[in-house]
């Protein structure tokens, strides 16, 4: 049997290979509008996007807008899905005249998305095994006589990141005069894991950063994100982050260009060499669902320098001040990461301890933390698990409810955030709730978009506003069926 070498199972990023970004996106932007048609009108639509006045929304990554965004406030993924909708194609009853159903199952999706938008409602005929056109009102009509056949609670109210604020609104309320709550989502698929995990470690269920945060950090660490790939306007934070001397720490499987090497498209001097700069600072390539063993194994190490410290009288490694006031089951978590061997940690990760004490190092260097996860955590039968670690390395250092520091997880879609805060979540009860969301949704949504980084000033009222956050750890017992705050966590073998 072949021994397959490191850069034949994760790839390589040679010297003089291209950074991520650079004039290759700007190449790749134009390709899209190529492909569907709008070269000029999709440019036109580019200076648009992601502009507060007379602008719109991306309709691609969920990564936010900066207070004064630039004029270009876009990336490839961007110009891709605004291609999308503006495309030049156009799918028309003389389409579907020409082709059934059961010929079209067999069309790949990639070429079913290049007929291009629907002109009018369709409805499918059995007896022809096509689809006919409708007018709106007897579509209207017929979609509201079958949904009075079902039982309500049979019926699923779908949405995605792509819906706006007001539509998931008005989908929610017409759910819930229905008579049901069944409104699964897209990020049921993505971050469900992060939804459930945040609020048992810190009491909230989102990112506790703001964009200004990554001007302060001092170290950020990455796990289990494609960031050029996926959030791509990300690369810039991360860009200007670097520049002025942060340290980012990677931990992906996958050695992403972007995340070695990236030229930002919007800075002059990348664009005129293309040469762009060094991301990572280090890039660990983590065995694949090894990052609980990576992290508790980073949390030996930074004990272990706190324990030599409080014995020799020097300036503690860990905030004990933050633990003692904001957490609980601290002492069990610390006394299980110092029992655990280098052999199972290193066997278990895929690293070595000298790269963990590189990336522990970081950590102790840094008086503030921002840690950043994709889905690389949290599609992972112990996703929850994975980020209850992440939360730990925070809470370690008190990097929670401060500026420059903090979680933050990284969501997929333009708005799943949007659509959960207005109403797109399922709850036990209906009665009444119609009522109560017509009149209180919009102070809901003002209430719910509050972070601990906006409570920065007020650290200590807003961090003993959450429950007791909870210390993880990972062992060879099975997941306990139902507990609110595990106290040992498995592993993948």
């Amino acid at each position: 049997m072949s021994t397959l070498k490191d850069s034949d199972l994760h790839g390589k990023q040679g010297e003089h290979d291209a950074p991520g970004g650079g004039w290759q996106s700007v190449a790749a932007t134009e390709k899209h509008f190529l492909r569907e048609r709008v070269p000029w009108h999709g440019n036109r639509l580019m200076l648009k996007i992601n502009q507060p006045d007379g602008g719109f929304e991306c309709p691609s990554c969920a990564w936010p807008n900066p207070k004064d965004p630039g004029p270009a406030e876009f990336c490839e993924n961007g110009a891709k899905a605004v291609a999308w909708e503006a495309t030049a194609a156009r799918t028309t009853p003389e389409f579907f005249s020409k082709h059934t159903v059961t010929e079209l199952r067999e069309w790949s999706d990639h070429d079913l998305e290049k007929q291009g938008r629907l002109t009018h409602p369709m409805r499918y005929n059995a007896e022809t095994d096509k689809y006919d056109p409708v007018d709106w009102e007897t579509a209207l009509r017929d979609i509201g006589q079958q949904l009075n056949t079902f039982d309500p609670w049979k019926v699923e109210l779908y949405t995605s990141g792509r819906t706006s604020n007001e539509a998931a609104f008005l989908w929610q309320l017409f759910g819930r005069m229905y008579g049901m709550t069944n409104f699964p989502d897209c990020s049921n698929m993505c971050h469900e894991t992060t939804t459930v995990a945040l609020p048992q470690s810190i009491g909230v269920g989102k990112a506790t950063t703001t964009l200004e945060d990554f001007e302060h950090a001092d170290a950020i660490f990455i796990f289990g994100q494609n960031a050029g790939t996926n959030s791509p306007r990300m690369m810039g934070h991360l860009h200007e982050a670097k520049k002025r001397g942060a340290a980012i720490i990677t931990f992906n499987p996958l050695r992403e260009r972007a995340l070695v090497k990236f030229a930002n498209p919007q800075t002059p001097r990348d664009m005129a060499t293309n040469h762009g700069e060094t991301i990572s600072s280090q890039y660990h390539q983590v065995r694949i669902g090894g990052d609980i063993a990576a992290i508790q194994g980073m949390c030996k190490l930074i004990l272990e320098a706190d324990d030599r410290a409080r014995e020799n009288g020097d300036k503690p490694v860990i905030d004990h001040e933050f633990i003692e006031m904001h957490t609980d089951g601290f002492e069990a978590f610390a006394d299980h990461c110092r029992s655990l061997s280098w052999e199972r940690i290193e066997r278990y990760s895929g690293l070595p301890k000298e790269s963990l004490q590189q990336a522990a190092n970081a950590w102790m260097a840094s008086e503030r933390v921002i840690c950043c996860w994709g889905m690389g955590i949290t599609q992972h039968i112990h996703g929850g698990d994975n980020v209850h670690q992440i939360l730990n390395l925070l809470l370690m250092g008190g990097h929670i409810g401060r500026r420059g520091a903090g979680a933050c997880p990284v969501r997929g879609h333009s708005n799943v955030q949007g659509d959960r805060t207005v109403g797109i979540f399922p709850t036990g009860r209906v009665k009444n709730s119609c009522r109560r969301w017509m009149r209180y949704s919009a102070s809901t949504a003002r209430v719910n978009t509050v972070t601990m980084s906006h409570c920065a000033a007020r650290r200590s009222c807003a961090m003993r506003s959450m429950p007791s956050s909870a210390w993880g750890a990972i062992s060879s017992a099975p997941l306990p069926t139902r507990s609110a705050w595990p106290s040992t966590f498995p592993i993948s073998s």
